[in-house]
């Protein structure tokens, strides 16, 4: 195995292994997603690592302004909806995290892509995982979330995608 001129030292040993000690998995509670969940336990558990679960919200409030009329719901009624469900899907991802192994979650507003990039580089993590696809009608707005982390990013990327396309929930 060769590694590749821009992985960061710290990140490999002499045998060209990758160690990581801190990632971020995005979650949305696809079957990828949930892939990238399970290769970022089995490296944490292997090297010790803490993981952060970071899920994006579309900004209700701000982009209402696009859409609002008379009788339309509220941005913010939305916009805590929207909230919920993406905390309950972060509660969900935790549950399957073994207790040994440090989490964090963090929950944004705004575009998944740039949110997780923007956040991955002040945070200093050693990788980012993602599943191949998520969900909702969001993804098919913004395009593909893992291919813009893919040109963004400034740490390894690892995209997951489940056998039978990983579009599906465990709901």
């Amino acid at each position: 195995m060769t590694t590749a001129e821009t992985t960061s030292p710290d990140l490999v040993d002499d045998l060209g292994e990758l160690h990581f000690h801190r990632l971020l998995v995005a979650v949305d509670g696809s079957d990828n997603a949930m892939l990238a969940l399970a290769a970022a336990v089995t490296a944490a558990r292997r090297d010790n690592a803490a993981i952060t679960l970071m899920a994006v919200a579309p900004d209700m409030v701000a982009e209402s302004t696009r859409w609002l009329s008379p009788g339309a719901p509220s941005p913010t009624q939305l916009q805590a909806e929207a909230d919920a469900e993406l905390d309950r899907r972060l509660r969900e991802a935790i549950e399957r995290i073994p207790a040994d192994i440090p989490v964090t979650t963090v929950l944004r507003h705004g575009r998944p892509g740039p949110q997780i990039v923007a956040f991955a580089a002040e945070s200093n993590f050693d990788a980012i995982l993602v599943g191949a696809r998520g969900l909702g009608r969001v993804r098919a707005l913004v395009g593909s979330v893992s291919m813009y982390f893919l040109h963004h990013a400034d740490v390894p990327v690892f995209v997951a995608h489940a056998p039978g396309g990983g579009s599906r929930t465990s709901d």
